[in-house]
């Protein structure tokens, strides 16, 4: 696990600037710090040491190849036994060393053959010099780049701070932006919260050369099991499913390095974690709650967890008087606005897994974006209305497009209505397209359109990035493409059985654990904000005093007097819609603040 960064074309960045990149993400890769320049060109990474430690130092260099590389490779033990067979020799046992081979014998279809959570930075100089970068198809691995103005040098990084160490980094912000993360929760890709800089979409592959970009994006074919009697049951498929995970989580917890397991007490880190727990003995379990008597406390339930499968369980618990200082602290490590209320609950989690002494943690997300386990998804599957879409997109948003013209200045609303609309009733619109198109069910269109378009931003950027912000890497079973490929096999009955969302999920996690986390109402793990935007709590106070405050950054998009009505709703009869959209432009003006940034010019930009 890394975090690299390089550019590629004009004249090679100075040393000193490329320094400064590799310190703005130190904490990705506290334990080496390397990289490798060539003719116009240079590739670096900083290494958290996990899979041969005593070895796998990077650049990978192989003749005329170099590359660097984030993530991890679970299979490479067999990729290497392959290669031994070709001919090949490894010196070191780090699963970083089957690449440069497999793309020597493979080309650019080498990525098909990995198995596990990357982004990769390639320059071939075999015959005119290109840079090449991919990413894993769930899109584990974030990738940000930019074109210089001239458009002849391109630049990248693992984090958007690190990119911005460039000196010709175009740091204007896209005002669309502020739509675009209210009306989705976080800045969906490919565009970022900056008008010329992008993110490497999930399973894609950039080539750079001669000052020309090609993009491809490649698709992950689905499985095609041998179904009893030619049918696919529940049955059947959590068989199946059973299997692939625990060839997954078996890979996961091999590292040179000590493992623990995420486990929030909901049904797929409990499954997550009873797996790990047949692999590992006394193998480290780790819960996160408040002080106090708050909503949706999950904590006996993952201690039931960490008794059945017998984990040595941790349980972490904060003190909501701490946020204010925790938020501002974990903002500093979001790249981008996200409002995931949980994300304050990730960071200080994996902040406690690393002061433990852990530098692995496998976790269960992916589970519901695969296997329909939000009820949304089902809803909206069985909404006949016309306009289901703007319905169903308005769940994913902070706040509805009614309340977002409320809340937007005259000029921005303008602004907004002038360059296409709300990107709510955008996103709603297009999914609506993708389901007429008829390729896919409704359901399963709904499921692919969220694990491409939503998932990664809203959800792995958050896991990615609080994660190694305290030098942990997080390892995910759901999201290998053994369990993808045969979560996209899977017709819509068997993923919703009646009223049993995620069915084949439940069905193969009953032999592992508790019989009442199986059967139980689904739980989001989340932070209780409605009940903690309240007076007398230190998130009110928060609120009050920045987005109300003077020095409010946020002014230029939002209007002051609706976020005045919005809290004085709050106050009076705390509501869930309305502490949502508090602790949304909490997060916005929290995150323009740690990065002393203005707003841009409220003028037409390019969409992204």
């Amino acid at each position: 696990m890394c975090r690299i960064y390089g550019c590629f074309g004009g004249e090679r960045a100075a040393p000193g600037v490329l320094d400064a990149v590799a310190a703005a993400m130190v904490p990705g890769g506290p334990d080496e710090q390397t990289r490798r320049a060539g003719d116009g060109w240079a590739l670096g990474a900083n290494r958290l040491a996990i899979q041969g430690v005593d070895s796998g130092h990077q650049p990978f260099v192989r003749g005329r190849l170099t590359c660097v590389f984030n993530g991890e490779i679970y299979n490479h033990r067999q990729l290497r036994a392959e290669l031994r067979a070709a001919g090949y020799s490894f010196g070191g046992d780090c699963d970083g060393e089957v690449l440069l081979p497999l793309y020597e014998r493979y080309g650019d279809a080498f990525v098909s053959r990995l198995e596990g959570m990357f982004a990769i930075a390639l320059v071939d100089e075999r015959q005119a010099p290109e840079l090449k970068l991919f990413t894993d198809h769930a899109g584990m691995k974030s990738l940000y780049y930019y074109l210089s103005a001239d458009g002849r040098r391109l630049r990248f990084a693992s984090e958007l701070r690190a990119l911005s160490r460039f000196p010709d980094f175009p740091d204007e912000l896209d005002p669309l932006a502020v739509d675009r993360y209210l009306g989705g929760r976080a800045v969906w890709g490919p565009g970022t919260v900056y008008s010329r800089v992008r993110t490497l979409e999930p399973g894609s592959a950039l080539r750079f050369t001669d000052g020309r970009i090609t993009l491809t994006r490649t698709p992950l074919d689905p499985a095609e099991p041998p179904w009893p009697d030619g049918q696919p049951t529940v049955a059947a498929a959590a068989e199946l499913l059973d299997a692939c995970l625990r060839t997954e989580v078996s890979r996961m917890v091999d590292a040179d390095v000590p493992v623990c397991v995420i486990t929030s007490g909901g049904l797929d880190s409990s499954y997550t974690t009873a797996l790990a727990a047949r692999l590992v003995d006394d193998v480290a379990s780790f819960n996160i709650a408040y002080h106090g008597d708050w909503p949706a406390d999950e904590r006996h339930h993952a201690a039931e967890v960490a008794r059945h499968c017998g984990t040595d369980h941790h349980q972490v618990l904060l003190d909501p008087a701490g946020f204010p200082a925790l938020v501002e602290r974990f903002t500093r490590s979001l790249d981008q606005p996200n409002n995931a209320p949980h994300s304050l609950s990730t960071y200080a989690l994996f902040e406690a897994v690393h002061e433990a002494g852990f530098k692995v943690a496998l976790t269960g997300d992916g589970a519901d974006e695969l296997f329909a386990g939000y009820a949304r998804f089902v809803k909206a599957d069985r909404d006949g209305a016309a306009t289901w879409h703007r319905t169903y997109q308005g769940t994913m948003a902070a706040a509805d497009t009614a309340a977002l013209e409320r809340l937007y200045t005259p000029d921005y609303l303008a602004l907004v209505r002038a360059t296409g609309g709300f990107f709510a009733d955008r996103s709603g619109d297009e999914l609506d397209r993708r389901v007429r198109s008829g390729r896919h069910g409704k359901l399963e269109t709904l499921l692919r359109y969220d694990q491409a378009e939503r998932f990664p931003y809203y959800i792995l950027r958050r896991v990615d990035h609080l994660s190694m912000a305290h030098s942990v890497e997080a390892r995910m079973p759901f999201l290998q493409p053994s369990v993808m490929r045969l979560a996209h096999a899977l017709p819509a009955h068997v993923k919703v059985a009646g009223d049993t969302v995620k069915a084949p999920v439940a069905e193969a996690a009953r032999r592992w654990v508790p019989r009442g986390i199986v059967e139980r109402p689904k739980q989001p793990f989340t932070l209780p904000v409605t009940a903690m935007i309240r007076p007398g709590e230190a998130l009110y106070d928060m609120i009050g005093d920045l987005l109300l405050g003077p020095n409010a950054r946020c002014g230029d998009y939002v209007r002051r007097d609706t976020v005045q009505d919005v809290l004085r709703t709050q106050t009076e009869s705390p509501a869930p819609h309305a502490a949502e959209l508090l602790w949304s432009l909490l997060m916005l003006e929290t995150w323009l603040s740690a990065r002393s940034l203005t707003p841009a010019p409220l003028t037409e930009s390019p969409r992204p």
